[in-house]
C-alpha cells in the first residue's frame, strides 16, 4: 500500500506520528481478567511494555528502507527454527546470525524463511511487510470494524500531503509522552 520509498516514508511518518491518537480514538480494552485495568487501552500499556514491541523513538524520524532494515537487524532474536528445535538465542541479534555468529545453530546463516520468523516477532506499532501493518487500534465490535481502516483510508491516501503537513511541527518527544500516556488517558 505504498507506491515508492518517498510514499512509504510519508505514510510511515503520519501513521507514527498518529499512533498516541489511535490508541485514544480506538481504545476498547479496559478490562484485565473482567475486572477494569485502570486504562481505557490496557492493550496498548502491555505493549509499551513489550521488549520488542511500542513506537521506537527511531520511528519518528524519517523512517526509510535502509534505516527499518538496519532497526530491524539490530533487534534481538526472540527465537529461531534448528533443526525443528525453537532456539532463543542469548541477546543475539538478526545481524549476529547474518555473519554466522549463532554458535547453537552451528554458525550456519539464515534463510528466507529466517528473516520471516524474526520480522514477525517485532511487535511495534507500525510494521513493515508489502503493506504498512497498523498495530495501534484495539479491536471493536463488528459495527464499527470499519472505523479503523476508513480513518487511515482518509488520511493516507485521500489527504495525504494535507495530513502530513499537519504533524510537521510536532515534536517526537511530545508524541512519545502522548504515546505512554494514550492507554490510560484517552483523549485527555
Amino acid at each position: 500500500d505504498y507506491l515508492s520509498e518517498e510514499d512509504f516514508i510519508k505514510k510511515f511518518k503520519i501513521i507514527s506520528f498518529l499512533t498516541p491518537l489511535t490508541i485514544a480514538i480506538f481504545a476498547n480494552s479496559s478490562l484485565k481478567e473482567n475486572k477494569p485495568s485502570g486504562y481505557l487501552s490496557y492493550r496498548a500499556k502491555v505493549w509499551q511494555k513489550t521488549s520488542r514491541g511500542g513506537l521506537p523513538k527511531i520511528f519518528l524520524e524519517n523512517m526509510n528502507f535502509e534505516k527499518y532494515a538496519d532497526y530491524t537487524i539490530s533487534s534481538p532474536l526472540l527465537f529461531t527454527i534448528f533443526n525443528n528445535e525453537y532456539i532463543s538465542p542469548n541477546k543475539k541479534t538478526f545481524k549476529d546470525f547474518m555473519v554466522g555468529g549463532i554458535k547453537e545453530m552451528n554458525n550456519k546463516l539464515p534463510d528466507t524463511k529466517d528473516l520471516e520468523i524474526h520480522l514477525s516477532t517485532i511487535f511495534t506499532e507500525v510494521r513493515l511487510k508489502s503493506y504498512l501493518e497498523i498495530r495501534s487500534l484495539d479491536a471493536c465490535e463488528w459495527d464499527c470494524h470499519c472505523a479503523g481502516p476508513a480513518f487511515f483510508t482518509g488520511l493516507l491516501y485521500a489527504k495525504l500531503d494535507e495530513t502530513l503537513s499537519l504533524i510537521k511541527k510536532w515534536e517526537a518527544n511530545d508524541v512519545l509522552n502522548a504515546y505512554f500516556e494514550a492507554p490510560k488517558k484517552g483523549l485527555k
